[in-house]
């Protein structure tokens, strides 16, 4: 608990290197000792998503591999951050540093497997289809074919609300004018296809020549 408050104290500091080195004590916590963060789990992963857009890409890099621990120590607990991070994280996706998009990337991926898979879906369908950037639809789309894959069709289908808002969202994806996105919202269609009620909402929602 001293080490996890010792972490929480570096992180407000304006010195990088004690960022980094509080970023490192709560990656190590959630290694060995993820209980103890559970009581203040949610002021830990603000303190460590503040540091993800750190311009000194050293502290970025290791706030967002902290996440990654974060998510894979606490896991459903982590659902309230979600959003926020997913957000983020997918920011990263573009305009970084080769590392930094490659780690942002792999946390998304840790955070799609760990956090409930419903709230995974809905932090993921909004910024696939409103994000400007190219790099960061297309990161949004591969990992919510990894969710549509882990929730199924049938569970999919089960949802008439969220699957409605899946399918509008797939059908602009594999619209969409970068090829790799395509690639993934042609998977997802696919997907939609193969379930009578899936594609029964896929046909109401889609003119048949845009179909």
């Amino acid at each position: 608990e001293k080490e996890m408050l010792d972490a929480l104290t570096q992180l407000s500091s304006d010195d990088w290197e004690l960022k980094e080195k509080g970023l490192l004590s709560i990656k190590c916590l959630a290694t060995s000792h993820p209980k103890v963060l559970l009581w203040r789990h949610r002021e830990v992963s603000l303190a460590v998503t503040k540091e993800v857009t750190n311009l000194h890409s050293k502290v970025s890099h290791t706030a967002i591999v902290t996440l990654g621990e974060l998510f894979t120590a606490l896991k459903k607990n982590m659902d309230p951050a979600a959003d926020e991070i997913s957000w983020i994280l997918l920011q990263m996706v573009s305009n970084s540093p080769d590392f930094v998009q490659k780690a942002a990337s792999q946390t998304l991926g840790i955070m799609v497997e760990n956090v409930t898979p419903a709230r995974a879906m809905t932090s993921l369908m909004d910024i696939a289809v409103q994000s400007r950037l190219g790099l960061v639809r297309k990161c949004a789309a591969e990992h919510l074919l990894t969710v549509m894959e882990k929730i199924g069709v049938k569970k999919l289908a089960g949802t008439p609300a969220r699957a409605k808002k899946l399918v509008q969202v797939v059908v602009k994806l594999a619209q969409d004018c970068q090829k790799d996105t395509r690639h993934y919202g042609w998977k997802m269609l696919q997907m939609l296809r193969s379930h009578e009620k899936l594609n029964k909402f896929l046909e109401q929602s889609v003119s048949k020549n845009e179909l």
